[in-house]
């Protein structure tokens, strides 16, 4: 029998740990803020930690449909402590976006880009020590 090759995918991967996802500041988010941590997930790729961002003009063509809703499930994420924001945007004449981070990856040092909050070698939550939820085997 011949082994199956498996097509590389043409895309980005997009994923969130099960040691994240297995976590209690995980569970108890609600759809809208684990739906808003997929799109981070979807905007990280190797070396981007901290310069990831979420505006409700970029999400509104994804679905998203209200902007205070955006705000809400942001300050929710930032509360349960899976996101950071790394940058403070600017709004006026010129404006730019916050910016931000996951928790469970490195900050990573972007050239030509300045953040608030420094690269860093580990993660800054470390999932994988973490109290986790105990599942039952039913």
């Amino acid at each position: 029998m011949a082994i199956a090759k498996h097509n590389k995918s043409k895309g980005h991967f997009a994923g969130v740990p099960d040691t994240v996802m297995d976590h209690p500041d995980y569970i108890n988010l609600s759809f809208s803020a684990k739906a808003l941590l997929f799109e981070f997930a979807r905007q990280l790729y190797g070396n981007n930690n901290g310069k990831l961002c979420a505006t409700f003009e970029q999400l509104k063509l994804r679905g998203w449909k209200s902007d205070s809703t955006l705000r809400a499930k942001l300050k929710e994420l930032i509360n349960a402590n899976l996101i950071i924001k790394t940058k403070t945007g600017v709004y006026g004449g010129k404006s730019t976006p916050n910016y931000y981070a996951v928790t469970w990856r490195p900050i990573n040092d972007i050239k030509g880009f300045d953040i608030e909050v420094g690269p860093t070698i580990t993660p800054i939550r470390k999932f994988s020590v973490e109290p986790r939820v105990v599942r039952n085997a039913a």
